[in-house]
């Protein structure tokens, strides 16, 4: 909570700023984009799942998933400069899905991993006001937690929280549509999406 609020302080700080010579080209914005994500899940991180089963006493342990959520993001922006801007958003991260077989005993469980995260960025672009391709930096805070559901029941947790940096490159195209696809740190691992979404400039 301490890192967000010091990113909401940050937020408000580059808002509040003097913008001298650059006055006149402030233009705001605001843009809601779909995502489809990719959790960057691996045959080795299933497996490591399936050993810590096996480890509790299964005698077998399948995991799969197809790595892919669907999630959104909402946020605005303002453009400082006709090749720069900086922006703020809320990301949900969409929901992973695991799901699991085991034997000796048999038993069947979905592992479901949601996320939410706030960013802000550095924007630079390049085109004409018709046409303009930008480019994303910065760093945003997640959240993930965690539920398991099986033949017993249901058990939740959280799986932590951190601040981790993000990019993204993308296309608009005039004022209303932009495309574009980001890549978010998360710890030790990453997520990335391609986005499709609706953009307007006040």
């Amino acid at each position: 909570m301490k890192i967000r609020n010091k990113i909401i302080a940050l937020m408000i700080s580059l808002i509040a700023m003097p913008t001298f010579a650059f006055t006149k080209e402030i233009k705001p914005y605001v843009f809601l984009d779909y995502k489809r994500f990719n959790y960057g899940v691996d045959t080795e991180d299933l497996q490591a799942i399936n050993r810590s089963l096996i480890n509790l006493g299964y005698s077998s342990s399948t995991s799969s998933t197809d790595n892919t959520g669907n999630g959104f993001e909402i946020g605005g922006g303002a453009d400082i400069h006709k090749n720069f801007g900086i922006e703020a958003s809320y990301v949900n991260l969409g929901t992973l899905t695991i799901k699991t077989t085991l034997t000796g005993p048999s038993e069947s469980l979905k592992t479901e991993i949601e996320g939410t995260s706030f960013a802000v960025a550095l924007v630079v672009k390049g085109g004409d006001d018709k046409n303009t391709f930008y480019g994303r930096i910065g760093m945003h805070t997640w959240d993930l937690d965690g539920k398991v559901t099986g033949t017993r029941g249901a058990a939740t947790a959280s799986l932590g929280d951190g601040t981790d940096p993000f990019f993204g490159v993308g296309y608009k195209f005039g004022d209303i549509v932009r495309i574009g696809y980001d890549f978010y740190k998360i710890d030790d691992g990453d997520i990335k999406s391609f986005n499709i979404g609706l953009n307007y400039k006040f």
